[in-house]
């Protein structure tokens, strides 16, 4: 795990952006976690080999995305992370797929500056939005995210997750305009015309 860029954030703890995690660790933690209380289908393991070598072949073609990992680290301990990457269909896009903070550093306000240097990051990237999706009750991340301007966006049935919560978020003012335009928020004649081509 390389550094590449970290932030101090008081009581030893540290964000740092990182080339990669370490590999058991993470898959550790993502297990005990996230996947213990929201378990994924697991797919992957019920393909025959030829479907495995295609889907193998179909990851190749998405390689070269931008990703995005942050480690939050106390004296150098991964005690949280997320992981997230540049949208394949939307590539203006920035994806929040995973993230994680151990139980014993939660409600400390550590996942809400995870997710504000990930608005930062994405930001002077040029990312125009932010998106991540979420088991429905999932309450604490919703909330975070809530406040700090995410949006719901719309819901899903996800094979692989069960009912899930998309959240976005939008650097770009027109974005977030249209967005509440669109859910009704609010009535602005001004995004009605762009919408119209007006």
């Amino acid at each position: 795990m390389n550094k590449m860029n970290e932030w101090n954030i008081g009581e030893n703890i540290t964000i740092a952006e990182v080339d990669k995690f370490p590999v058991g660790l993470y898959n550790a933690q993502a297990r005990s976690y996230l996947m213990k209380d929201y378990p994924m289908l697991p797919w992957r393991k019920h393909l025959t080999v030829n479907e495995l070598d295609k889907v193998e072949l179909l990851k190749t073609n998405v390689q070269g995305k931008y990703e995005l990992r942050l480690a939050l680290l106390k004296d150098d301990e991964l005690i949280g992370w997320t992981y997230g990457w540049q949208d394949s269909f939307d590539y203006a896009s920035f994806f929040m797929g995973a993230s994680v903070v151990l139980p014993h550093y939660r409600n400390r306000g550590l996942y809400t500056q995870l997710v504000q240097k990930v608005i930062e990051i994405t930001d002077k990237l040029g990312f125009q939005s932010i998106w991540s999706t979420h088991i429905m009750m999932n309450n604490p991340v919703i909330v975070a995210k809530l406040k700090l301007k995410f949006h719901i966006n719309g819901f899903e049935s996800n094979v692989n997750y069960g009912n899930l919560v998309k959240l976005a978020y939008h650097h770009n003012d027109l974005k977030n305009r249209v967005a509440n335009y669109r859910a009704g928020a609010i009535a602005d004649d001004e995004i009605r015309d762009i919408i119209l081509g007006k």
